[in-house]
């Protein structure tokens, strides 16, 4: 009897325990649900709480921001268009401006070579009788001789004066004769010629005063020798010359024609006085 007592206090002491664990089981499987809710809901709430104020916003500032951006671009493009046109202008402006100055610049230019031209048309030529103008052979018997021409007219009314000239050889004065330099048909006339043996020699000539005294002494010798050349001309060697009473050196080239200039050249003649005045006949 006292086993089976023994027996049942032993199997509902067991049926106890099984019931409290169980118990104890539950109820500790809904504590921690509820404790893992309420902590998630308090982790929730602090994030939230702590997130800064600008952090939501954030998609929507930069949305915001892309149309701003493509605005300054555009205004950056618009902005480098205006500067280019600009300078384009600025390139037409200063052609237009360099074309005038070259197109002012030729007219200056063009203006001072014609007026030039035409002060100088009849301006006689420096001393050099390489470039006396050139003219026409009128008659080939009469070549040029040292550039000065034969022409078939007298230019009285171009480049018109006289000199005289005197001649001394061997003591003895030398005509100077008529028609030196004038073809005996008359079909020219050198620019440098006598008309008579008054010793006057004219000077006519299209436009130069670089005439010279050795000129009119070639042409004698080579075309007109008949008429009482003398040899010794040919060369300005043992000749003394006087211009107007001077005494000069250098030679017959260096008596370059002016007008009533008197001349006197001799040679072998030591005791010879020189000319200093003449008496030109009224018009010369």
């Amino acid at each position: 009897m006292r086993s089976v007592t023994k027996q049942s206090n032993r199997q509902a002491a067991k049926q106890g325990n099984a019931a409290n664990k169980q118990s104890s089981n539950q109820s500790s499987k809904q504590t921690v649900p509820a404790n893992k809710q309420t902590a998630n809901t308090a982790v929730k709430q602090t994030g939230s709480a702590n997130k800064p104020a600008s952090a939501a916003p954030v998609s929507q500032t930069s949305t915001s921001n892309r149309p701003i951006t493509r605005q300054a671009q555009k205004e950056g493009r618009r902005e480098e268009e205006r500067q280019r046109r600009q300078a384009a202008q600025r390139r037409a402006v200063l052609r237009k401006r360099a074309i005038w100055i070259s197109v002012i610049a030729a007219v200056v230019l063009a203006s001072a070579i014609t007026a030039y031209t035409l002060v100088n048309a009849h301006k006689p030529t420096a001393q050099n009788p390489s470039v006396v103008p050139t003219e026409a052979v009128f008659n080939p018997a009469y070549p040029p001789v040292e550039g000065v021409y034969c022409d078939q007219l007298e230019h009285v009314n171009s480049y018109h004066i006289h000199v005289h000239l005197t001649i001394w050889l061997n003591g003895s004065p030398v005509t100077v004769p008529a028609q030196t330099g004038i073809a005996p048909d008359t079909s020219c006339y050198y620019w440098l010629h006598t008309h008579d043996t008054t010793g006057v020699v004219h000077i006519e000539a299209p436009a130069t005063d670089s005439l010279n005294l050795q000129q009119f002494l070639d042409i004698w010798g080579q075309h007109f020798s008949s008429l009482g050349y003398q040899d010794q001309l040919a060369s300005s060697t043992g000749w003394t010359i006087w211009v107007d009473g001077k005494q000069i050196s250098g030679g017959f080239s260096k008596v370059v024609f002016q007008p009533h200039m008197v001349i006197t050249i001799a040679y072998n003649s030591p005791n010879v006085k020189p000319d200093t005045v003449y008496n030109f006949a009224a018009g010369l």
